[in-house]
C-alpha cells in the first residue's frame, strides 16, 4: 500500500444520494474534517461541472459540513489553484468521465493535489474520481490503461458488484472492487470496507470481501 498522508476512500459511485450518507458521514468522522471542497474535474466544461458541484453542497450541507467549489481548471488553472490551499479538510473528486479528470489533475492541479494529501487533506473519490486515485485506471473512451494519481495502488472498479468479470486487469496488481453506494476506506491501519454492499479486492488469491 502507498505510504499515506490524509486517509482516502475510494467509492463506487451513485455519489451525493441519500444511501451515500451513512458512508460519507463516516469518512468525514474519520477525517475529522469540518470543511471540504469540491472539484468536478470529470464532468463536463460549464452546467455539468456547476451542477455537481452544487450537488455535492446540497449533499454534505445535510452533513453539516462546509462546502466550497473549486472553479473548474478548464476555465482558468490560476482561479482553482487559489481555492485549493492548505485549509482543506476533505477534497471531493466526483464521478463522470474518468478521460476527463485524468486531464484536469494534470501539471499544477495534480501536484497541488498531491501536496494537498502529503500535508493531510483527506480525499474521497467517486467512480471516475476514484479511478484517478489509484496507480492505474482504466480510460473506457480510448481503450486503455494508464498511471492515475498513484495513491492508492492498483485498479478501481466502480459499480462493481460480487460475480462481475471486469475486462480490466494490471500486471501484478490490485482490483478494487467498488459497489454503488459503498467503498473503501485507506489509512495508515490498511483498507477497510463501508457504505452500501461489499467492497472487494481482486489479488493473487482471487476476489475477497475489504473487511469492516
Amino acid at each position: 500500500m502507498t505510504t499515506m498522508s490524509g486517509l482516502l476512500c475510494l467509492q463506487g459511485g451513485r455519489e451525493f444520494t441519500a444511501d451515500c450518507r451513512e458512508m460519507d458521514a463516516e469518512v468525514i468522522a474519520a477525517a475529522g474534517a469540518r470543511s471540504a471542497a469540491v472539484l468536478a474535474g470529470a464532468a463536463r466544461v460549464g452546467s455539468d461541472y456547476a451542477g455537481a458541484s452544487a450537488r455535492a453542497r446540497r449533499h454534505y450541507a445535510a452533513l453539516d459540513v462546509e462546502v466550497r467549489i473549486i472553479p473548474d481548471p478548464r476555465d482558468g488553472v490560476d482561479a482553482a489553484l487559489n481555492e485549493m490551499h492548505d485549509a482543506i479538510d476533505l477534497l471531493i473528486l466526483p464521478g463522470g468521465s474518468p478521460s476527463s479528470l485524468l486531464d484536469v489533475l494534470s501539471g499544477p492541479v495534480r501536484e497541488r493535489v498531491l501536496e494537498l494529501h502529503a500535508a493531510g487533506a483527506a480525499i474521497s473519490g467517486a467512480s471516475a474520481g476514484a479511478m484517478v486515485m489509484c496507480s492505474h485506471m482504466v480510460r473506457p473512451d480510448r481503450g486503455d490503461v494508464v498511471n492515475g494519481l498513484g495513491l492508492v495502488d492498483g485498479l478501481a472498479l466502480p459499480h462493481w458488484s460480487a460475480g462481475s468479470n471486469p475486462r480490466w486487469s494490471v500486471p501484478e496488481g490490485t482490483l478494487w472492487g467498488l459497489p454503488e453506494c459503498g467503498g473503501v476506506l485507506i489509512d495508515d491501519d490498511g483498507p477497510r470496507g463501508v457504505g452500501a454492499g461489499i467492497a472487494s479486492v481482486h489479488g493473487a488469491d482471487g476476489w475477497r470481501p475489504v473487511p469492516r
